[in-house]
């Protein structure tokens, strides 16, 4: 296993924990000011915080938990595998890209929000703002497709033969035991040409 799909597995479980941490941290907050007091909603992936418009503006939790956390674990489990059966690579694509998919749902749903409290008539101007869970939510999906990414590298024989783009050959040398059998086929014996 090389330096570079050694480094692309510790990323993959770095993006794992990033994923899980981004479900507990606050998705997103409404804010509004009203008569000298501050109303407040706030929202994780899992639960509803703190809802002081007791559900006058029908908030509710952007539920990216599931996803992230499967995805999470698809990968954990992928790379920890992969030392063994390295076909279990493809799993952290796998994970990378649900990953990918529930950041992106992420966004949509509070942007979906944000036009939805904008079209409401309130008599005082909600704040929206986007919380640290969504924005590590992104940063993980980033880490996640980059880490896949090393970790699918290909063996060495593959690359260099793909890079040359002809056949490979491959010389003995002249002092070596001739009846060695190469690694491909039945022993054969050289004689040196005389002239």
């Amino acid at each position: 296993m090389t330096t570079r799909r050694v480094f692309g597995a510790v990323l993959v479980f770095v993006a794992a924990g990033l994923a899980v941490a981004a479900t507990f941290l606050a998705a997103y907050s409404v804010q509004a000011d009203l008569a000298g007091r501050t109303l407040r909603f706030e929202a994780t992936s899992w639960d509803i915080v703190e809802d002081d418009f007791r559900g006058a503006l029908q908030l509710a939790p952007i539920e990216f938990a599931e996803p992230a956390v499967g995805a999470a674990l698809v990968m954990a489990l992928s790379a920890a595998l992969a030392f063994w059966q390295p076909a279990a690579r493809v799993g952290t694509l796998l994970g990378a890209g649900v990953l990918v998919g529930a950041a992106w749902s992420a966004v949509g749903t509070l942007q979906g929000t944000v036009k939805r409290l904008a079209g409401l008539e309130v008599p005082v101007p909600l704040d929206v703002q986007q919380g640290d869970g969504v924005t590590l939510l992104i940063v993980a999906a980033g880490v996640a497709v980059v880490s896949a990414v090393l970790h699918q590298e290909l063996p060495r024989a593959v690359r260099r033969e793909g890079a040359a783009g002809g056949a490979v050959i491959h010389q003995i040398d002249d002092e070596a035991d001739n009846t060695e059998t190469p690694p491909y086929g039945f022993p054969v014996i050289v004689e040196p040409k005389s002239d």
